[in-house]
C-alpha cells in the first residue's frame, strides 16, 4: 500500500527538554518530524501508526509558570511519549485519530 499525505506543518520536537523546530508530516502509515537545516540536531524521526497507543493535547509552559495550549502527546504502546508544539493541535489531534482508526481497520 502507498502512503497517503493526511496533515503538515511546522512542528517542534522535544527531546530530553530540548526543543527541535521542523516540519510534522501525517501520513497513512506514519508519523514524520524533519528537523530545519539550522538545528544541531538533525535527527529525522519517524514512528509507525501501529506503534501509537493514543494522542493527547497538553500544554506547554512558559517559564515553567504559564501554560500554553498548544502541545500534543503521542504516547507509544512501548509506554514511551513524544512531545510536540503545533498550531492547530485539536486538528492534529483528530487527524491522527482518524488515521490510527483507518490503519486499525485494515490490519483487523
Amino acid at each position: 500500500m502507498k502512503e497517503q499525505a493526511l496533515r503538515s506543518g511546522n512542528g517542534n520536537l522535544f527531546k530530553n527538554g530540548v526543543a527541535t523546530s521542523g516540519k510534522l508530516h501525517l501520513t497513512s502509515k506514519y508519523i514524520y518530524h524533519f528537523p530545519h537545516a539550522m538545528n544541531l540536531n538533525r535527527q529525522e524521526s519517524k514512528i509507525a501508526l501501529e506503534e501509537v497507543d493514543r494522542v493527547h493535547l497538553i500544554n506547554h509552559h512558559i517559564m515553567k509558570l504559564l501554560p500554553v495550549p498548544n502541545g500534543l502527546e503521542i504516547v507509544l504502546k512501548s509506554g514511551d511519549a513524544m512531545r510536540f508544539v503545533v498550531n492547530g493541535r485539536k486538528r492534529w489531534k483528530r487527524d491522527i485519530e482518524k488515521a490510527l482508526d483507518k490503519a486499525r481497520q485494515q490490519t483487523t
